[in-house]
């Protein structure tokens, strides 16, 4: 790759929903191009792209998979991502250090969930796209109705090749740009059966390029037609600009249609060079970073790996200059040096040394001690500073322990490299409940990485479904409630009195302690004791022993004794009159209320929202995106700590949902009741 030019470098994502043949396309365009000797498969396991043991076991993507190559005069390099929505979250990362991307559409089933969840992301990465309508060798393919469903998600997709033949009858397809057939790489004339349909097809992609610019556009309409050059003038400049997506077709495993696509790969996706500059920063000042190999050096980490070998690598772009073994470098978000040790292509699960890497070559690096997913690299003196990737946060959290005791350090020590590896992994300490959370995309997701855990370090660990934070506060108020402690032991005693008034806080407003003594009643220098007191009561509320939360504690007299009273003596008052206010001002139970965002094909929609029902979910509102509804809704977290289970059975696997927190709310008698019953009994088993 070395010697290849800036021009003539490619790097793209197969991207799309789960199971519509990324990795099979991926497999038969490494295949046509030469760069591997045979034809892999994700189904018996000889793919090259789906090289994990967890990935050969389920005949699905569950990682990000690079593999450079080099074809017709160019070095390109394919990143396979995965469509199921526990780990499209690498997908997306991905995108973010790529210059384009091919949309896998089934050609039986047209555009799901996963195919828009990725077409956002493309969006959102600024990156253009071009489509592959695959398996149109099929019993119920249908090229139309695949391209409809793109309509329907709002992008302006255009045919650029037609079948020739259908169902297990494809041979082939027409390039409607040339207007030559192509059976595999040779090129013949069209079928005098499909010259009509080719001509109407044809009609319409020159009107969709003339569209794309002015200049075209009144050549077009002076003289009703446009060369093969203007064509693809017109085609490159609205897919670079996502104005219109090319459709390609055919059937990746029989090898039909993948040449096409090759060359749509080649000619329509941009070059480096012909991509807006990168925005970044120079000494804190905004700039923006070119395509020069001549230029300062920055590159954007996008995936990390753990490799069993050769350790940990962290694999990058190169946005700016050019990378060499050995060289010194800057981490341009975290200010920390580092050593670039040997560049390697990455091949799959095969590395290759190279000796540089120069602007849109993708490389990997072993061992850099601070580098993680996201962050950008760049040289010592003079470099830039890319603006680090954005993480998808988790979705999902259970709650995870050792199966042996001993292996505690172990656990935490292997999950932190898996985490490293997987940004959209988290892991950490609830500080309400004392569990540690391991915090993913989805459930299987973490299911996944527990396998992970025990195949590369050989830990067992159990998975729980967490405790739910609840919080407590009062829905009244209690006024002059005293706090007492009185000791008198024959020598020196204890003694100190507090009256406290509580009162409800708007809700997330926190605790809040008020001082109104006047007169000396509590000496200034022991008021804080009673603060004290209050807020290590407030640890364990006297319903179910949550945090106390929302609520205004005012102390306003007290007695002291000049010999009996000290800090201990009013910190014990403050918690005793604290604990018993509270008894007196109605005190009740809250539970965190999650903001829920889930998407379903459209006839599914009453099923999603008469299960959120079920959950004591509100529904917000819906919202229509081609063949997907997308229903917004606040549930609680109690009801959604196995939804992902259920939402996968709802809707066959259609669905998708994304949640995180939004605020405490009072919960219902019949719930509370329950809740405080569970916890005083597990409190007594507990000692």
């Amino acid at each position: 790759m070395h010697d290849k030019t800036v021009a003539q470098t490619r790097s793209f994502a197969l991207i799309g929903h789960t199971a519509d043949g990324k990795t099979s396309l991926g497999e038969a365009l490494l295949f046509a191009a030469g760069a591997t000797s045979q034809l892999g498969s994700p189904a018996d396991g000889s793919s090259v792209l789906d090289a994990t043991p967890e990935e050969q076991e389920r005949k699905h993507t569950l990682t990000s998979a690079v593999y450079g190559f080099d074809w017709n005069d160019q070095h390109l390099t394919l990143v396979d991502t995965p469509g199921d929505p526990n780990f499209q979250g690498d997908g997306q990362i991905a995108l973010h250090g790529l210059d384009g991307a091919v949309l896998v559409v089934s050609a039986s089933d047209g555009a799901k969930v996963g195919t828009e969840s990725m077409w956002r992301a493309s969006e959102r990465a600024g990156v253009p796209v071009v489509a592959f309508v695959n398996r149109l060798d099929s019993e119920r393919a249908d090229l139309d109705a695949a391209v409809a469903s793109l309509k329907d998600l709002e992008l302006n997709p255009i045919k650029i090749t037609l079948p020739i033949g259908s169902g297990e009858g494809l041979e082939g397809v027409v390039d409607l740009i040339s207007m030559k057939a192509l059976r595999g790489d040779k090129e013949s004339e069209i079928p005098a059966e499909l010259q009509d349909e080719a001509e109407i097809a044809r009609a319409e992609l020159v009107e969709a390029a003339a569209e794309c610019d002015d200049d075209l556009l009144e050549k077009y309409l002076e003289e009703g037609e446009l060369s093969e050059e203007d064509v693809m003038a017109g085609l490159v400049k609205g897919t670079h600009g996502r104005a219109l997506v090319p459709v390609l077709c055919g059937a990746a495993p029989s090898q039909i249609g993948t040449e096409a696509c090759l060359r749509a790969i080649q000619r329509l996706l941009p070059s480096p060079d012909q991509r807006e500059p990168w925005p970044a920063t120079r000494e804190g000042d905004a700039t923006t970073v070119e395509a020069d190999p001549d230029g300062p050096f920055a590159a954007t980490v996008f995936k990390t790996v753990i490799d069993r070998y050769a350790g940990t690598l962290s694999v990058f772009r190169v946005v700016s200059g050019t990378a060499r073994s050995d060289s010194a470098v800057l981490n341009a978000t975290t200010g920390e040096k580092e050593r670039l040790g040997k560049l390697l292509l990455l091949q799959g699960a095969e590395h290759v040394d190279v000796p540089t890497a120069g602007p849109g070559d993708i490389v990997a690096v072993a061992k850099l001690k601070h580098v993680r997913t996201g962050m950008a690299l760049t040289q010592e003196k003079g470099g830039v500073a890319l603006a680090p990737i954005p993480i998808p946060a988790g979705a999902l959290s259970y709650a995870i322990s050792a199966t042996s005791k001993g292996d505690e350090d172990k656990v935490f020590s292997s999950l932190g490299r898996l985490v490293e590896e997987d940004p959209t992994l988290q892991l950490g300490r609830d500080p309400s409940t004392g569990e540690f959370l391991l915090t993913g995309m989805g459930e299987l997701h973490i299911r996944i990485t527990a396998q992970k855990l025990k195949r590369l370090y050989e830990v067992d660990v159990e998975l729980k479904t967490p405790k739910v934070p609840y919080r407590e506060t009062i829905r009244g108020k209690a006024e002059n409630v005293e706090g007492k402690l009185k000791k008198q032991t024959g020598g020196k005693g204890m003694f100190g009195v507090c009256f406290l008034t509580v009162e409800p806080k708007p809700r997330g407003e926190g605790l809040e302690f008020v001082d109104e003594i006047v007169g000396g009643a509590i000496p200034r220098n022991l008021i804080p004791a009673v603060e004290k007191g209050i807020l290590e009561a407030s640890e364990a509320g006297p319903l179910a022993g949550y945090p106390v939360v929302d609520v205004r504690v005012r102390c306003i007299d007290g007695k002291h004794h000049s010999v009996d009273s000290n800090e201990m003596a009013f910190k014990l008052a403050g918690s005793f009159g604290f604990k018993a206010a509270l008894e007196k001002a109605r005190p009740t139970l809250l539970e965190p209320v999650m903001r829920v965002e889930v998407s379903a094909p459209d006839d599914l929609v009453g099923d999603v929202m008469g299960d959120i029902s079920s959950r004591r979910g509100r529904v917000q509102s819906t919202e229509s995106r081609g063949h997907t509804a997308v229903v917004k809704a606040e549930v609680p977290m109690a009801e959604m700590l196995e939804y992902a289970s259920a939402l996968t059975s709802l809707t066959g696997g259609k669905g998708a949902f994304h949640m995180e927190f939004d605020h405490y709310d009072e919960i219902p008698a019949s719930e509370r009741d329950k809740i405080i019953a569970e916890a005083r009994t597990r409190a007594a088993e507990e000692g």
